[in-house]
């Protein structure tokens, strides 16, 4: 880096003086070319693409309108001062006695490039040289290093400070380490021993006990007997004794002659109620019902039906006749029909079937008959929300609604 030359502020003013196209990249500074890029400054506005602006924006328009109409000198001597700061160096040239050019040092190439333009006179705490300007610019602002000499006089200081902690204790409740110790004080013993004199916590007063010698094995207590071991049954150690089920994998035959032994060893509990018709539960028949069921394979009058009855005392065959309290169940898959009539005469558990064909066999209420009464009441409900003809009646939908499902069932 040297002092800014002549011909470098000559090459500036044929730019300048007058200012026609803009200035070549390499001679402007970085900040003042980034001011250009962002702000999208052209020459046509030489105010602001020469100066920065300023406190008093009426200078700075002089100051370019001075530079625009003033001619070029073509001496070689012009009054340069140098002002340094903490980040770059400037170097303010005097071109006319009211007017100076501002460059910045490039600290990568050392060059002087173009940066700003103002009025005389040169600023305060300037310097005329550059060397005094360069000696007050520090790019590296960091103080200057110690030199760090070990001294040995502080070494025993510290020593002696960590050595004298707890020092002013009672005596009495300083461990004794003399039967340990050699009477050396520069021994290895005697540095190992000044552990002990620390105490256990910065606010107790107390020192920390002493660590508890461990049993080694094959010491001289290496030889006394161990307690017997005391074997326990696996079996007392098995609370539960359910049988987990695993729907992978079947059960093995001895476990189902163990869960079978099981439920005939239970009571027999009540059959649960299937559901209710006509104010009276409808329930499975037990397993002692199912034994002393029996069948009536002819009926004793042209208007009776053969029937199955079953109760919990008695079961026999009884002719019934048809009576309004009877309802029919279509079966689609099985394509019959199985009529259930109640008799008032039975007691109020009892369960009666009847078919109407020549099969003298009565068959058994399955419980999926039910399911399926209730999913077509539940589509019907469904279906009848959803109709939009409110001058339809009951009638009227219910037929509507058994074609849809005749078409449906013809269609599979």
């Amino acid at each position: 880096m040297s002092a800014i030359s002549a011909a470098t502020v000559h090459v500036i003013l044929d730019y300048l003086c007058p200012l026609t196209a803009p200035l070549p990249a390499h001679l402007i500074s970085k900040p003042l070319l980034q001011r250009h890029h962002f702000l999208d400054i052209s020459p046509d506005n030489a105010a602001d693409y020469l100066a920065w602006p300023s406190a008093n924006p009426e200078e700075q328009s002089h100051a370019v309108a001075v530079l625009q109409s003033e001619a070029v000198p073509l001496h070689d001597h012009f009054q340069v001062n140098y002002v340094p700061d903490p980040h770059d160096i400037q170097a303010h040239v005097r071109i006319t006695p009211d007017l100076r050019l501002i460059f910045l040092l490039d600290k990568q190439n050392g060059h002087w490039l173009y940066h700003n333009v103002a009025l005389m006179p040169f600023p305060a705490h300037s310097y005329s040289s550059f060397d005094d300007a360069l000696k007050a610019y520090s790019p590296d602002d960091f103080l200057p290093e110690q030199n760090h000499v070990f001294d040995q006089k502080d070494q025993d200081d510290e020593d002696s400070y960590w050595n004298a902690y707890g020092a002013g204790d009672d005596d009495s409740h300083q461990p004794r380490s003399d039967d340990y110790l050699d009477n050396g004080a520069n021994s290895e013993d005697a540095y190992w021993a000044q552990y002990s004199a620390v105490q256990g916590s910065g606010d107790s007063t107390l020192p920390s006990p002493l660590p508890s010698k461990k049993k080694v094995l094959g010491g001289p207590q290496a030889d006394t007997p161990l307690p017997d071991r005391i074997i326990v049954p696996s079996d007392n150690l098995q609370t539960n004794h359910v049988e987990l089920y695993n729907p992978l994998e079947p059960p093995e035959p001895s476990s189902l002659v163990r869960r079978l032994e099981a439920l005939s060893a239970e009571s027999p509990s009540k059959s649960p109620t299937l559901f209710e018709f006509d104010g009276r539960p409808v329930t499975y028949p037990t397993p002692g019902e199912l034994d002393s069921l029996s069948f009536n394979t002819a009926p004793d009058s042209p208007g009776a039906v053969p029937a199955l009855s079953a109760s919990s005392s008695t079961a026999s065959p009884q002719p019934l006749q048809r009576c309004s309290d009877e309802f029919v169940v279509v079966d689609p898959a099985a394509a019959a029909t199985v009529s259930c009539a109640v008799d008032s005469s039975l007691p109020s558990d009892s369960l009666i079937l009847s078919h109407p064909s020549n099969d003298s066999h009565p068959q058994r209420h399955d419980p999926a008959q039910d399911i399926l009464r209730e999913n077509i009441k539940g589509f019907y409900q469904l279906w009848k929300l959803g109709r939009h003809d409110l001058s339809s009646n009951s009638t009227t939908d219910k037929e509507i609604f058994l074609d849809n499902v005749r078409q449906a069932l013809e269609e599979l």
